[in-house]
């Protein structure tokens, strides 16, 4: 087992939940080293479900207590909360999958004041599903060549 390299890919794989860093160097490099891919799984799949609750916690208690994000009037964000009511979940579990949002997607989520516990699994559940995806296909990259 190569526990920097995991070490290192659990830190890569936490901040790029927040912010845009490719976790997949070094999946690449762990995996053609010779590490489980279970391992690199779990571990990528902790770091980013972690490093989602850390940008939902920004967002629902850091951003919108230092008031650095407001609506500009409160119909505006009558109709956001709503939105998010109603398709919040969707828009959680597609969210790893898009560039760029995917890395806010948390921070947003808690300034919206999504449920916590409704977060954490459907994240988690997200999370997970994108972790094995790309781990299946470096895997299969790798082996191809």
């Amino acid at each position: 087992m190569h526990s920097a390299g995991l070490l290192s890919l659990f830190v890569v794989a936490l901040l790029s939940s927040v912010i845009p860093i490719p976790t997949e160097l070094p999946i690449v490099e762990l995996l053609r080293s010779g590490e489980l891919p279970l391992y690199v799984f779990i571990v990528l799949t902790a770091g980013s479900i972690i490093g989602a609750f850390i940008g939902y916690f920004i967002g629902r208690y850091g951003l919108t207590r230092l008031r650095i994000f407001h609506f500009h009037s409160k119909e505006t964000e009558n109709n956001v909360r709503g939105w998010f009511q109603k398709h919040g979940e969707a828009f959680i579990i597609i969210s790893p999958w898009i560039p760029f949002v995917g890395d806010l997607a948390p921070i947003i989520v808690g300034i919206e004041k999504y449920d916590s516990r409704k977060f954490l699994v459907v994240i988690s559940i997200a999370k997970a599903l994108k972790s094995a995806g790309i781990v299946y296909f470096i895997l299969r990259i790798l082996r191809a060549i």
